[in-house]
């Protein structure tokens, strides 16, 4: 594979030649945002949803970027052609740019870095994955940062879990994934997920659209605790993931321990949005 190219405020050059200076806030202060998508026959998925979160997540943060949406657009998709490689994932990084006294945000850096897709493991789809949960509650929600403290720090204990994914609730109720947005669905078959407190992840609303296009019933609230233990059927949802589905929560079955009925369906109905989105 050819060494892969990168694009830093408006130029696109190696990857190994990109530079950034000490003071920036992302180095300093971990102070920064960024956004995460996939692209497929060289056409990002759902482009303009993840660059309206892209934007909002540096409104709400106060970060100001050196580059216009329209521009960033066109360099994503410059990027895309010269590293050749028809799919694969983007990453944007807005930074709070360099800073004169090592507290104060100025004019941001931002860069896109292009990686190969890192969906997750097939048996994960065909047995379901395994979850633990985990109290704690991200700072700022709604935003995109570049802060993954906990979850990171929390890779050793995962393993010794023997789970492969974290679910974050607040010790009353459920809230997401550390790299993702959790769904469950009851007895009833109503699909169920987190309201507030949590990233409002594009793939989320896409699988709530589809649920609901198809008739399902859906509720967005606070998800207690012990509403897992009574679910049905549990799934992930993310932009490498689609939904995927959970078939174990701290050691114990969802349903009967395998992906359920509707988390296939669902899934099936996100990988043919995505393959019509590709043929616009």
């Amino acid at each position: 594979m050819n060494k892969l190219k990168c694009y830093l405020n408006g130029a696109i050059i190696p990857e190994e030649t990109a530079q950034l200076g000490l003071n920036d806030l992302a180095l300093l202060r971990g102070f920064g945002i960024f956004d995460y998508f996939v692209f497929e026959r060289f056409q990002p998925r759902f482009l303009e949803d993840y660059l309206d979160r892209f934007y909002r997540s540096a409104k709400r943060l106060g970060l100001v970027s050196p580059i216009e949406r329209e521009n960033l657009k066109q360099g994503i998709h410059q990027l895309i052609a010269a590293n050749e490689q028809p799919s694969g994932g983007i990453r944007l990084v807005l930074t709070g740019g360099y800073t004169p006294d090592g507290y104060a945000p100025t004019v941001g850096n931002l860069f896109i870095l292009q990686s190969p897709f890192p969906g997750p493991p097939p048996i994960q789809f065909e047995r379901g994955a395994r979850v633990a949960t985990y109290q704690y509650q991200r700072e700022l929600p709604e935003i995109k940062s570049l802060n993954y403290l906990i979850g990171i720090h929390l890779l050793p204990w995962l393993k010794k879990q023997e789970a492969e994914y974290i679910l974050y609730h607040d010790g009353k109720y459920i809230r997401e994934s550390d790299r993702s947005n959790f769904f469950l669905i009851t007895k009833d078959d109503v699909l169920v997920t987190a309201k507030d407190k949590v990233l409002a992840g594009i793939t989320r609303a896409k699988i709530l659209a589809l649920a609901r296009k198809s008739g399902m019933q859906t509720e967005e609230r606070d998800v207690s605790l012990a509403e897992w233990k009574e679910a049905k059927e549990a799934f992930l949802t993310s932009s490498t993931k689609g939904a995927l589905p959970v078939s174990f929560i701290d050691g114990k079955a969802i349903g009967n321990g395998e992906p359920g009925a509707h988390t296939k369906a669902l899934q099936a109905a996100f990988l043919a949005l995505v393959a019509e989105e590709q043929e616009k």
